[in-house]
């Protein structure tokens, strides 16, 4: 956006944060639309409907090039995206006898293609142009989308869903969210925060910053399952506090790196966090939701994770606006995560004192 259509970092940041909070709040509703409709169907509508999004924003980028259309385009887009995943995420924790498991799985057959992507989106850019980008993105999607159809639906049958009530979640998930946020406004620097520091102030290219990303594809499949039964030993809790710890140690890290190849180590830290949280976190909420509304708990912790994701690309613009010096800038960066760690700790020494029991649970 900032080199294509001149807009500037301060309103990047700013349209990030509006498309998380806003796609966040259309997911509470996407999920209980699955929990009464039906998982599968609502996933068929949402898929279809995000393949006509992408081929808009490649109309616009190549034929109208308006910042201000592209941008309510790109919105309406990461939105519609989003709303796919309460669906996804619940059918595949109904799907698995250990949701962890299931999660860790997803995330590594999502990441293969994570790992191309980037680097991909970097070669199309640079000899077709960048509307072409969102061109191949709707292909691929097309491709993606028969797919659904294999899905088992797994709504209950003969089951009244009631109407969608903030109240009726279980009050534990709004607790765990809290955390959430803090910590998802550090995990979201991933995006514009790094991809522009690598850029403007360390000066690498816009493919080498595609590797950098495709490392992190690469480590999530090869190091998730190796991570998923460390967590099923240690328990969720901790994994959620380890992974946090992680994540912080791999962008402060970064205030360090000169080079690819030391941000291609950032990286890697970075992705064993993400490793740890990521489906961790999703696990976390089936457990919370035992059962209950679990399209709709999904919605909310979807929300609490794009509330986080929506705060970290202006927070980070901010830094990068306004400091010089990396380390006050990664520094800063990190400090949200910190606060996410202390509320986990609080959390898992409430529920062990509720079930002493099952220590770190």
């Amino acid at each position: 956006m900032k080199n294509e259509l001149q807009i500037s970092l301060l309103l990047i940041g700013l349209i990030f944060a509006i498309n998380a909070i806003f796609g966040g709040f259309v997911q509470i509703y996407a999920g209980h639309l699955g929990d009464k409709y039906g998982f599968k169907r609502i996933i068929l509508i949402f898929a279809f409907t995000y393949i006509l999004t992408l081929l808009l924003l490649f109309s616009s980028a190549l034929f109208f090039p308006i910042p201000m259309v592209f941008v309510l385009l790109f919105i309406i887009n990461q939105a519609v995206g989003s709303l796919i995943m309460p669906s996804l995420s619940a059918l595949l924790s109904i799907s698995s006898d250990v949701p962890l498991a299931g999660f860790s799985y997803m995330r590594v057959a999502s990441n293969l293609g994570w790992a191309f992507g980037p680097a991909l989106a970097g070669v199309i850019a640079g000899t077709l142009g960048y509307p072409y980008i969102y061109f191949v993105a709707a292909l691929t999607a097309i491709g993606t989308f028969p797919l659904y159809f294999f899905l088992r639906e797994m709504k209950v049958e003969g089951k009244e869903v009631e109407r969608f009530s903030f109240h009726k979640v279980n009050k534990e998930l709004y607790l765990f969210g809290i955390g959430v946020v803090f910590l998802f406004v550090v995990v979201s620097q991933f995006s514009v925060t790094l991809s522009i520091y690598a850029n403007n102030f360390v000066g690498l290219s816009t493919s080498a910053i595609g590797l950098i990303y495709f490392v992190n594809g690469i480590s999530v499949a090869a190091f998730q399952l190796p991570i998923y039964r460390l967590v099923r030993r240690i328990g969720l809790w901790n994994g959620m506090i380890i992974g946090s710890v992680l994540y912080i140690i791999g962008y402060f890290s970064m205030a360090l790196d000169h080079s690819l190849w030391q941000f291609m180590v950032s990286m890697l830290i970075v992705t064993m966090g993400e490793n740890s949280v990521t489906p961790t976190g999703s696990a976390m909420v089936s457990k919370i939701a035992n059962g209950k509304s679990l399209g709709a708990h999904m919605g909310v912790y979807n929300f609490f994770m794009s509330l986080g994701r929506g705060m970290g690309p202006s927070y980070g613009s901010f830094l990068l606006s306004y400091l010089v010096s990396p380390f006050d800038i990664w520094g800063l960066a990190v400090v949200p995560a910190m606060v996410g760690i202390i509320i986990f700790v609080t959390r898992r020494s409430e529920e062990n004192k509720r079930n002493p029991s099952m220590p770190f649970a």
